[in-house]
Parts: C-alpha cells; sequence; structure tokens
C-alpha cells in the first residue's frame, strides 16, 4: 500500500467508512502488535496477549468512527501519521486498562489463563474450512489480522459468542450461563456470528497478499 493509498483510506475514514478503517487495521497490525507487546510489564507478559488487547482496541475504533468522533489533520504526512498515532493511542489504552484489571484481580489469574484453549490461528482455520472464504490462502499474520478486524465489526452478542466459544473454547452450556442466554440462542448466535465473519472475511481478503 502506497502512501496516497494510504491519504485516501484515512479520508474514507473520516466520512465514516468501515471498509476503509478494516483496511488500514489489517496494514498497521504488525507495527501495532509489536508496539504493545514491548510495552506490556515483565510481570504480566504471561497473563497479557497483545492480539486481545488489539482486539479490544480494534472494537474501540470501530465505535469511534460508528459515533463519528474520528477527524484528520491538514496535510499529507499529518492525515496518515495522525492515523496511526490514534490506532496507537487508542491501542496502549487498552493496554493500560487490561493490566489495571490484572492487578486488581483477587482470583488466580494463572489458572485463568490456563484455561484459554482456542486462539485466533485457530479460528482463522475454521473460518478456512468454510467455502465462502479464501482464508486459507492469505498470509497467516494477515490473515489473524483480517479475523480479528472482523471480529470488531460484529454486534455485541455475536462477538462475544464468537470469542468464549472458539477463541477461549468454552462449551455451549458455559457460553449460555456467562451471557444469560439459551443454549438454542447461543447455537444461533454461534451460526449467525460465523456467517457474517466469514461473509466479511471474503471482501478484506480481496486486498490482502495471497500466499
Amino acid at each position: 500500500m502506497d502512501e496516497q493509498q494510504r491519504v485516501t483510506l484515512v479520508e474514507s475514514v473520516a466520512g465514516g467508512d468501515r471498509d476503509a478503517l478494516q483496511r488500514l487495521i489489517v496494514h498497521y497490525h504488525q507495527p501495532l502488535h509489536r508496539l504493545v507487546e514491548a510495552r506490556i510489564d515483565a510481570g504480566l507478559r504471561r497473563y497479557v496477549d497483545p492480539d486481545d488487547v488489539l482486539q479490544q482496541a480494534y472494537i474501540s475504533a470501530f465505535k469511534t468512527i460508528e459515533d463519528g468522533q474520528f477527524s484528520i489533520a491538514e496535510g499529507q504526512r499529518e492525515i496518515v501519521g495522525g492515523f496511526y498515532k490514534w490506532l496507537e493511542a487508542i491501542a496502549l489504552s487498552r493496554l493500560k486498562d487490561q493490566q489495571r484489571a490484572l492487578q486488581r484481580q483477587k482470583r488466580d489469574v494463572r489458572r485463568e489463563h490456563a484455561d484459554t484453549t482456542a486462539s485466533y490461528p485457530d479460528l482463522v482455520h475454521r473460518l478456512a474450512a468454510g467455502e465462502s472464504t479464501p482464508s486459507h490462502q492469505i498470509a497467516k499474520d494477515e490473515a489473524i489480522a483480517a479475523v480479528m478486524s472482523c471480529l470488531a465489526r460484529l454486534s455485541d452478542d455475536q462477538r462475544a459468542v464468537v470469542q468464549l466459544r472458539f477463541l477461549e473454547g468454552r462449551g455451549i452450556a458455559d457460553v449460555a450461563e456467562r451471557l444469560g442466554k439459551t443454549e438454542p440462542a447461543i447455537h444461533m448466535l454461534c451460526h449467525r456470528g460465523l456467517k457474517a465473519l466469514r461473509e466479511l472475511m471474503v471482501s478484506i481478503t480481496r486486498y490482502l497478499s495471497r500466499l
């Protein structure tokens, strides 16, 4: 992606274009990941996953765009640099929130962390198994970033179910209890959430590198 393409996308984001925001999130995912990983407190490094931090950051970014609270500066370099700094600030804020929450918790964070049996790569493979998405054909890092940005675009209920079911590996009954919903409702949210993810992946993968 060249500089003019980035400028055009940032201008589109300022106009509320969610597709443009998603393309830029995927483009900047790796530098953001390195930044968050480097800023994790040494004592919490075993318990903080940079991808989880960025997932929350991307959700916040989409909500900000939906609320019309993003604006751009004048000048080409300022437009692109300002956008990245905006994403960076959101990511570091979510990291600070997560680390503060862990430090306040009284329960055993080691045991809770160990309960997470699935991951973003697992979700990429699950989506790639469907006939409607070409996610198995794109580079692994981009595929993960694409899935994370797609998750950020789901409804709150769909995202919560997909995260608990497929990222944390929890059973249907456990997810239903945690969210205060019936098991049939969880099954339906899983189905609709995965369908929406595949549709979003079809859209974003048009712009990504092929293996």
